[in-house]
């Protein structure tokens, strides 16, 4: 079961990184950790859905519904992604200097 939360949360991670990338690009690298945290999942969702749309069966043959597939994926995203990007964020900060929310 776990297994399958795992592969599920990989095939919507690079419609998450792409979201995140456009928002370091467009809004500010701050920005794009909260909307990465925060966001994030529900963008890859939505790109998993138009892009991936008959394996929702396979994962609701397991008994993982959507909902249940959504919350595994928020979860995992807040405990890999936090971390992450606040890393990030201090090296920037240690190397860049000041980083201000535009």
């Amino acid at each position: 079961m776990y297994r399958a939360q795992w592969q599920f949360y990989k095939s919507i991670f690079p419609f998450i990184a792409a979201f995140s990338l456009a928002c370091i690009t467009f809004g500010g690298l701050l920005w794009a950790v909260l909307l990465f945290a925060t966001i994030g999942p529900f963008i890859g969702m939505l790109g998993f859905r138009i892009v991936y749309k008959e394996q929702f069966y396979f994962y609701y043959n397991l008994g993982l519904t959507r909902l249940k597939l959504m919350g595994v994926s928020f979860l995992i995203n807040l405990l890999l992604g936090i971390p992450f990007f606040g890393i990030l964020v201090l090296i920037v900060k240690f190397f860049i200097g000041n980083l201000t929310i535009t």
